[in-house]
């Protein structure tokens, strides 16, 4: 089972019936799918036709083998790119099956799923409906990654809706990364929403949620 690529850990719309959406959740480096699939739970209160689905990360983690990794840690920033254009390839079969394009995905991230899911709008070719980003980073080597998307400094797509989550006391990856994630999307025209959480280590919070539900019920 450990080198399963693509198990996924799926729910059906809330509301039964045919999805409006796709909701994929991208799980933090070495844990698995199953490590985010019941915040389907409050998020189909905002989104009740979505379809939610939490892949596994393809490889085995190097560090925790029980885990998946999406790329190898000592590989960051760069293996955030090859693996995201797999995670891309993944996510249209996904939305295809639903008879849904990547307009209609919203991709919420914990981690380094934060940064794979910020990677995949970057470089992608169409647009996705939303971003949500908890815990994440993203460097000047992600956004270069995505060149062929920016015209005169601004990105295609830098309508979309991003929001990106971090806890103050964060001890994995520092809180700064929110400031200087936010400063490189903005910087390619991205308006990018922010929460900063006082007191939260690595991890989401109700705040968290209720903040991404917010989001999901504007566009829904």
């Amino acid at each position: 089972m450990s080198n399963t690529k693509n198990n996924i850990y799926r729910r059906p719309p809330a509301a039964g019936g045919i999805s409006n959406k796709l909701v994929v959740f991208l799980h933090g480096y070495g844990a698995d799918g199953k490590d985010l699939i019941d915040l389907a739970n409050p998020f189909s209160m905002a989104m009740p036709n979505a379809t939610f689905i939490s892949p596994d990360a393809p490889h085995p983690c190097t560090m925790s083998p029980s885990g998946r990794e999406w790329f190898p840690i000592d590989q960051i920033p760069t293996g955030a790119i090859k693996a995201s254009e797999n995670l891309i390839s993944l996510i249209q079969d996904e939305a295809k099956s639903l008879n849904l394009s990547f307009k209609d995905v919203i991709l919420i991230g914990f981690s380094q799923g934060a940064m794979m899911s910020l990677q995949c709008l970057l470089i992608n070719n169409q647009q996705f409906s939303a971003i949500i980003g908890y815990s994440g980073a993203l460097r000047e080597e992600n956004v270069e990654a995505a060149h062929n998307q920016i015209i005169n400094g601004k990105h295609n797509f830098a309508n979309t809706p991003v929001l990106l989550i971090h806890g103050e006391k964060d001890e994995v990856v520092p809180f700064q990364s929110l400031i200087s994630s936010k400063n490189l999307l903005n910087n390619i025209g991205f308006n990018i929403q922010t929460l900063s959480r006082p007191n939260l280590g690595h991890g989401i919070d109700p705040e968290g949620i209720s903040a991404g539900m917010e989001l999901l019920k504007i566009i829904n």
